[in-house]
């Protein structure tokens, strides 16, 4: 068990906000969670005690208000699959139970809890030990207050047959029935003499369990043992009576109070008979059934029996009212504080958890209960139960993380959840109640409604609908509702249910993910837009509006959704077999769905073309993450989960646009037309960034423009790889970029720009990485990239040069086709052909179509700059010679700031019309604009006058922050993810099996890895730009040039690297923000630099990056096990970082690097001779890994066998082409369904093909 006070910057970002007991209302009023939820202390009250919380979730932080409001300081205890629960990171102080999910039952750890934190007090909350008089004993026994009833009347009513007996010795009605029944045979005999229908029930019950309905001999015979059973199992108790059971009854409860003197105040009721499986759902304060003499009946039974056990602090006593003659029978006592207790505070005005603590807790004043003996109910009040559970599947319990958390004002919400939250299964489904208080019935009922339909619970399956639609029943309306209302109430979901996934089914949305390139979040979305774009138009949704994207179906991988509710759909993109029950669905046209209806997405109909499209009428409403509720697998950010579908998902809808009609069809013009088999794709480019004569030649160039690529198998979301001719390159070498002439310092790439990887180039696509060091010569325009999302593996592509104007004229007709077909889509007869035909895109001038746009040439302290082309979104500004030279690079910040500072807006978030983003690289920067608002000529000239404006950037003083990360050095991690790069690509490289001694053999360093290490402790690295690996990772160089190890990158690159991994290319640090392919050498492991939704430490859920821009890393060498433990309390928001806030004076640090030149100067020649030495090593390495692979090909003739072999049985397939990774199994294994077969790699990725169904492996045939 530990204990811990929350961590500096827990609540804030405000990194001075220290935390101590004497402060901790200072942290309160800083908390940025849930603001209509936190309570102000007394002003200028010092802490008058502590109080443990014995519970979790809602509850723990429910009385932790209340704490907080009497000066009391909140002791929370949690388990660790709990650690991120709300009540946790709010707490002033907290204790670690343990990890057993268990141990808030246990009550010797609790107890020691409260004494090892000086608590006056144990809350209970509900549920756990809050009835336990063992536990009570215990606490009191030590000197600690429990706050609520006696030992002895906990077991004066813990038991029912006993609590019966005590309540007839009352005075108060109780149902005919017997007490403990021993057998089956009593059983039926007490059942026959009390009169069918009967409730069997757990003595020691609670929550709905142990109770059974029976209305014959025979249901009481077969529930006799699990009533039973249950109850033993859930409370101890094995024991189990008869009682009768009311058909038309309502749950009616009264609040009671009591001083433990006898003196017992008696609260308004409260209506709970909206029951599921005798669990309330939803709750009501005062009762639509009671009348006044009824009211005072119940009130004067709850108070006898209050009075005859000299009660002690909340309890409440449970009735069955009889609705036909109104009759009240009592249930039981429920001893604790009730789930439902907020529905009476606010139609009481009290405060019942105060009131627990200003009875018990030592130098509180008590609770004036004389004053409240006269209350009668103002107003009305609701309160409904959201859980985590799935109304369509039967109410089963929903687990994973609630990517979107909206809660509406106005209202009380008890909850312990935001967005982010992960939902477990070990504890109770309740994620949050939610409470109105109306002047009447009919107000509160509108009230709820539109609390309900103002809250968003993303992520996971909830009850809200279910909620909704109890809501809005007319029954409810009338208050008609008895314990079995809801068994005739009729609920559908307004949902499609996935049936089969597919191979690869997302989630995706246009324009996804938009302004974070500049921190490498890549935009997703649809990697074929226009398909995507006009489906949805198809359908009448917004732009925006969330659809599918199916890839890779097929005879094992067929996707099929079955839809709950009537939509219309499209469906659009590559031509598949699709049918819905059976009949064909054509494509480019909105079709009707009827509820129960299943779509079924079969093969490829035409021969081209790899994705298809389906929009739905109202979106998918899945959570909003960054803007987007596109799906990013490698970041597991949006979508369902951060994952393609699976089957079971759920996917909710979104209301349709109104009016919206099925048979909207496109045009057939304007249907694209995909290559017949056997002709190529052409593509549309144009020039740019890194083009003739600067880094390719014009041989080059014409040979881009006419040579056919083939589509390399190892493509995917994040590129298409191409082979083609090797180009010549217009340099020998990238200089300061690196070894190769296609590499350059790190800049930013334009989305679908051509980006050359060594000889080899790759169109990066919608999860590609937006920072890195290779050329590219030019860029797919926005129009044209779709084309790129239909290509397949053995594909032909030639690029086409397009002009400024073409490119621009296609965009507007785009939008413009969208426009109209979504209008159509609530008209009739409207021809959008011919208004298309009819409009004429307003262009403006353009500049000449060039690589090069403007130069604007260098003069005193100004190193030059040139503005280049980048596909019809980008223009890329470039600064200097190609030197890693911070000047250039504080030049790209002044840059980005004075577009920023012209809006007052930090920059790279830009605000100027038509500027989205900026994007700094090392010496260079990205600027995103949208030519339909800043024409392209009008951006170069605010650029131009920008570039005057701006200042020398050696004058410049930068703020900087000094990060102090631990870093387990030559980790075992990393050296795990070597391994298996050995094992699967390529054992025998220089790199391996050590990256650390290479980086020591590389830069000519005595004393190998220590001497590595040495460096990497003293340097500090200045972060140049973010989203070098993806999610904001840093592309980071040591401060001091002396510090500058400069290594190769893997070849070919890893296809696993560890999350945190830490590593070096070129004369760059970078850490892994996730795990992924990679190809820096890796050197060890830190903390995590990412933090999804921003839940904790440093990290915010609109930043949920670590770094920022000039930053500098230090390293402190901790062992892995320590960097174990600081990852774990990082994760849970319980380990401070330290961070120094500085400035970076530039006129200081040139003058710093002048001092050390000639070292500087010596360092690189040693280098220079050793990095020789290790490309000879290498290249040698590469000629036998050819020469191996050459060796292993597998002749035709073998092909030939392969082909020929038994075709019996099951043929399992891969979907798409790849190599074959590693082989699972041989011939002979007897193999599970699920189980891995082979894995597969494509694109740097593993992919397991698993078996289908159970059976025994006949033949191979790889």
């Amino acid at each position: 068990m530990s204990i811990s006070h929350a961590p500096v910057g827990f609540f804030s970002a405000d990194p001075t906000l220290h935390v101590t007991l004497a402060g901790y209302h200072s942290l309160i009023q800083h908390n940025r969670r849930a603001p209509h939820l936190l309570v102000a202390p007394c002003a200028g009250a010092a802490p008058k005690g502590k109080v443990l919380i014995a519970n979790r979730g809602e509850i723990a932080r429910r009385v932790q208000r209340s704490c907080r409001q009497l000066g009391l300081i909140p002791v929370a205890v949690y388990t660790e699959p709990d650690a991120l629960s709300l009540h946790v990171l709010e707490a002033e102080e907290k204790v670690c139970l343990g990890k057993s999910t268990r141990e808030y039952t246990n009550a010797a750890k609790l107890l020691e809890a409260a004494l090892s934190t000086g608590c006056k007090a144990v809350h209970p909350g509900y549920g756990f030990l809050s009835e336990n008089a063992e536990f009570v004993e215990s606490c009191e026994s030590a000197g600690v207050a429990f706050l609520g009833p006696t030992a002895a009347t906990m077991r004066m009513f813990s038991r029912k047959h006993t609590a019966r007996e005590f309540a007839q010795s009352a005075n108060v009605p109780v149902l005919p029935g017997a007490t403990i029944v021993t057998s089956e045979e009593e059983a039926v005999a007490e059942a026959a003499a009390t009169g069918y229908p009967v409730l069997l029930k757990a003595t020691g019950g609670g929550g709905g369990i142990g109770i059974y309905s029976c209305p014959d001999e025979a249901a009481v015979r077969a529930n006799f043992e699990a009533a039973g059973r249950q109850g033993k199992a859930s409370f101890g108790d094995a024991g189990v009576f008869v009682e009768k059971h009311v058909q038309r009854a309502r749950h009616i409860e009264v609040q009671i109070f009591g001083d433990g003197k006898g003196n017992i105040v008696t609260l308004p009721e409260r209506e709970c008979s909206i029951q599921r499986r005798h669990q309330k759902v939803v709750e009501e304060s005062p009762s639509p059934y009671v009348e006044e003499e009824l009211r005072a009946e119940l009130k004067a039974a709850a108070r006898r029996l209050g009075e005859a056990a000299k009660y002690r602090s909340a309890g409440t006593i449970e009735y069955l009212v009889d609705q036909d003659t109104s009759k009240f029978y009592f249930l039981e006592v429920n001893t604790r504080l009730q789930v439902e207790h907020g529905i009476t505070e606010m139609v009481s005005g009290l405060d019942l958890v105060d009131w627990q603590m200003q009875l018990q807790v030592p130098g509180l004043p008590p609770p004036d209960m004389a004053s409240a003996a006269a209350i009668e109910p103002k107003g009305w009040a609701f309160e409904v139960r959201i859980n985590a559970e799935d109304p369509f599947r039967n109410f089963t319990p929903s687990s994973g993380i609630l990517g979107q958390v909206v809660w509406p004002p106005g209202v009380r919400i008890d909850t312990w959840v935001e967005t982010g939250t992960e939902v477990t299964p070990f504890y109770d489904s309740l994620l949050g109640k939610l409470m109105v208080h109306g002047k009447d019935r009919p107000d509160a009922v509108a009230k709820m409604a539109e609390a309900l339909s103002g809250t968003v619970l993303g992520g996971i399956p909830s009850n809200l609908e279910y909620l909704s639609t109890i809501i809005a029943s007319e029954g409810f309306h009338a208050g008609a509702t008895t314990t079995r209302f809801l068994e005739s109430l009729p609920f559908k979901p307004k949902a499609i249910e996935v049936v089969s996934p597919g191979m690869n089914t997302t989630v995706q949305d246009y324009p996804g993910r938009t302004k974070l390139w500049h921190v490498g979040v890549p935009p997703s979305g649809p990697m074929d837009a226009l398909a995507f774009r006009l489906a949805n138009a198809l359908v009448g949704n917004a732009s925006d509006a969330a659809g599918l994207e199916i890839t890779l179906s097929g005879k094992l991988h067929r996707p099929s959704l079955r839809f709950h509710m009537d939509v219309i759909i499209a469906l659009t993109g590559a031509e598949f077999h699709a049918e819905i029950d059976g009949v064909a669905v054509p494509f480019w046209t909105s079709v009707l769905v009827k509820a129960g209806s299943v779509l079924t997405i079969g093969t490829l109909a035409a021969k081209r073309g790899a994705r298809c499209y389906i929009a739905v009428a109202g979106g998918i409403n899945t959570p909003v993450y960054l803007g987007s509720r596109a799906t990013f697998p490698g970041g597991k950010l949006g979508g369902v989960q951060g994952r393609p579908l699976k089957a079971g998902d759920l996917l909710p809808l979104g209301p349709a646009s109104e009016g919206v009609k099925a048979g909207n069809a496109c045009p057939k013009a304007w249907v694209p037309a995909y290559p017949v088999e056997g002709a190529a794709w052409e593509i549309g480019v144009l020039p740019g960034p890194n083009a003739a004569p600067d880094y390719f030649t014009e041989e080059d160039i014409k040979t881009l423009y006419s040579a056919p690529y083939t589509v390399h198998y190892n493509s995917n979301r994040l590129g298409i790889r191409l082979t083609g001719p090797r180009p010549q390159f217009a340099r020998t070498d990238g200089g300061e970029g690196g070894s190769h002439p296609s590499n350059v310092h790190d800049h930013v790439y334009a989305l679908g720009t051509i980006n050359f990887t060594g000889d080899m180039p790759v169109a990066l696509m919608f999860d590609g990485p937006s920072l890195g060091g290779f050329v590219c010569p030019a860029t797919i325009t926005s129009t044209e990239l779709w084309k790129m999302g239909q290509v397949s593996a053995k594909d032909v592509v030639f690029f086409k040069p397009l002009t400024l104007e073409t490119a621009y004229t296609e965009c507007l007709v785009l939008d413009k086709k969208e426009d109209l077909l979504r209008a159509a889509a609530s008209s009739s007869g409207a021809d959008v052909a011919a208004e298309l035909a009819a409009y004429s895109p307003a262009v403006p001038a353009m500049p000449p179509t060039e690589a090069v746009l403007r130069t604007l040439p260098a003069h005193g302290d100004f190193p030059g700059a040139q503005f280049r082309l980048a596909g019809d979104r980008y223009v890329f500004v470039e600064y200097g010679p190609m030197e890693l030279d911070l000047n250039l690079r504080v030049r790209v910040h002044e840059l980005e700031r004075y577009l920023a500072d012209k809006v007052a807006l930090p920059a790279c978030m830009q605000a100027v019309p038509g500027i989205v983003e900026t994007s700094p690289g090392v010496r260079s920067c990205m600027i995103e604009y949208d030519q339909r608002v800043l024409p392209l000529g009008e951006l170069l000239s605010l650029l131009e006058a920008t570039e005057r404006a701006l200042p020398s950037a050696q004058d410049q003083v930068l703020p900087t922050r000094i990060i102090h990360l631990p870093l387990a050095f030559n980790d075992k991690w990393t050296h795990d993810a070597i391994a298996k790069y050995m094992k699967s690509v390529r054992k025998d490289a220089p790199y391996v099996p050590s990256n650390v001694d290479f980086v020591a053999a590389n830069n000519g360093l005595e004393g190998g890895a220590d001497a590595v290490r040495a460096v990497v402790e003293k340097a500090a690295y200045m972060v140049l730009g973010l989203g070098d690996v993806y999610l904001g990772a840093p592309c980071a160089v040591p401060v001091d040039p002396r510090h500058r190890l400069v290594v190769p990158k893997y070849n070919p690159a890893r296809t696993f690297s560890p999350e945190g991994a830490v590593g070096l290319g070129g004369a760059y640090m970078c850490i892994y923000p996730m795990e992924s392919p990679g190809g820096y050498q890796l050197i060890g492991r830190t903390l995590p630099i990412w933090n999804t939704f921003g839940r904790v430490g440093p990290f915010t859920p609109a930043v949920p990056w670590l770094l920022r821009n000039f930053d500098q890393i230090k390293y402190e060498i901790v062992s892995e096990e320590e960097l174990q433990t600081q990852r774990k309390q990082f994760a849970n928001g319980q380990l401070e970082l330290k961070i120094e806030e500085q400035t970076f004076s530039m006129k200081e640090y040139n003058a710093f690097v002048a001092s050390v030149a000639g070292e500087v100067e010596a360092l690189r020649k040693v280098q220079a001779v050793a990095i020789a030495e290790q490309m000879a090593l290498d290249e040698a390495s590469l000629q036998r890994l050819e020469a191996e692979k050459a060796k292993n090909k597998v002749s035709f003739s073998t092909l030939l066998h392969l082909s020929q072999m038994d075709t019996s049985g099951l043929e399992v397939t891969s979907a798409f082409t790849a190599n074959v990774w590693e082989v699972k199994c041989k011939v002979g294994d007897v193999v599970a369904k699920g189980q891995t077969l082979v894995v597969l790699e494509a694109m740097k990725m593993e992919y397991p093909i698993t078996a289908p169904s159970s059976g025994q492996v006949i033949t191979p045939r790889l």
